[in-house]
């Protein structure tokens, strides 16, 4: 108990360990395919949106190849 009061007192723990996976959840799941399936189908946008997302995420790799 007294680790996760550290942990939620800590901001940058709640951004990532809360904020952030929720807030990709509905990003990419939620609002992204229903604009992909219209343009592309429900088949590419399935595979499509993935694609995004790791492009949306290709800047930790910039941050690990700097540091």
């Amino acid at each position: 108990p007294r680790f996760w009061a550290v942990c939620v007192a800590d901001v940058r723990w709640l951004r990532n360990q809360v904020v952030a996976p929720l807030t990709e959840e509905l990003v990419f799941r939620a609002c992204m395919l229903p604009m992909l399936v219209p343009c592309t189908g429900p088949g590419p946008a399935v595979l499509a949106c993935p694609l995004f997302f790791g492009v949306a995420h290709f800047h930790h790799v910039i941050e690990q190849l700097r540091f």
